[in-house]
C-alpha cells in the first residue's frame, strides 16, 4: 500500500471516529435516515418518521413516550440492547482517539524521517499504525453487528419495536468494507 495512502487513511478514520469523543456524555450512530442516540442513562431510537423508542439501562422502554410493557426475555433483549450500544460509543470514541494519536505519530515520522534522511521511517510507521487501527475498526464493526443481532432478535419478540430496526446487514458489512476501502 502506498505511504501516502496509508497516512491518509490513518487521519482519516482517526478525524471520523473523533467525532464521538468530542461529544460530553451522549453520541450517536446514524444509520440509513435513522439516529441512534445513546446517553449515559438511556439509548433513544428515532425512526424515520421522528417517534422516537428509548430504552433505559434497567432495560424500560418506552414509544412514542409510552411505556411498554416487556415479558422478562424481551426486558433481557432491551437491556443487552442498552449495554451493546454503549460498548460501540465507548469503543468509537477510543478507535477515535487512537486515530488522533496514529495520525500524529505517522506525522512525528515524517520529521524523523527528514532528520534522518531515510523515508522508510515513515512507510514503516504508517504500516505499524494502519494494522493497529485495523483491529480497533474492525471491533467496533463487530460491535455493530452484535446490536444488529440484538435489535433483530427485539423486533421478533416484539412487533412495535420493528420500525426502530435501524441497523441492518447492509450496514454491518458497509462498517467493515469502508473501514478497508483503502487496503484494495
Amino acid at each position: 500500500m502506498h505511504i501516502r495512502t496509508l497516512v491518509a487513511r490513518i487521519t482519516l478514520v482517526g478525524l471520523l471516529t473523533l467525532g464521538l469523543s468530542a461529544c460530553g456524555s451522549g453520541s450517536g450512530i446514524s444509520v440509513d435516515g435513522q439516529r441512534i442516540d445513546v446517553h449515559a442513562g438511556r439509548v433513544s431510537i428515532r425512526d424515520r418518521g421522528g417517534s422516537t423508542a428509548e430504552i433505559e439501562g434497567n432495560g424500560d422502554l418506552g414509544i412514542a413516550g409510552k411505556t411498554v410493557p416487556l415479558t422478562p426475555a424481551q426486558r433481557m433483549l432491551t437491556t443487552r440492547y442498552f449495554t451493546q450500544a454503549q460498548v460501540i460509543v465507548f469503543d468509537g470514541k477510543q478507535t477515535g482517539w487512537a486515530g488522533a494519536h496514529m495520525a500524529g505519530s505517522v506525522v512525528g515520522s515524517l520529521f524523523s524521517a527528514l532528520f534522518h534522511d531515510d523515508s522508510r521511517i515513515i512507510g514503516d510507521t504508517a504500516r505499524a499504525q494502519a494494522a493497529r487501527l485495523d483491529g480497533q475498526v474492525d471491533r467496533l464493526c463487530g460491535a455493530i453487528g452484535a446490536l444488529r443481532v440484538t435489535q433483530d432478535q427485539l423486533a421478533a419478540r416484539l412487533p412495535a419495536f420493528v420500525p426502530y430496526a435501524a441497523i441492518d446487514q447492509r450496514s454491518v458489512k458497509s462498517c467493515f468494507v469502508n473501514a478497508h476501502a483503502s487496503n484494495s
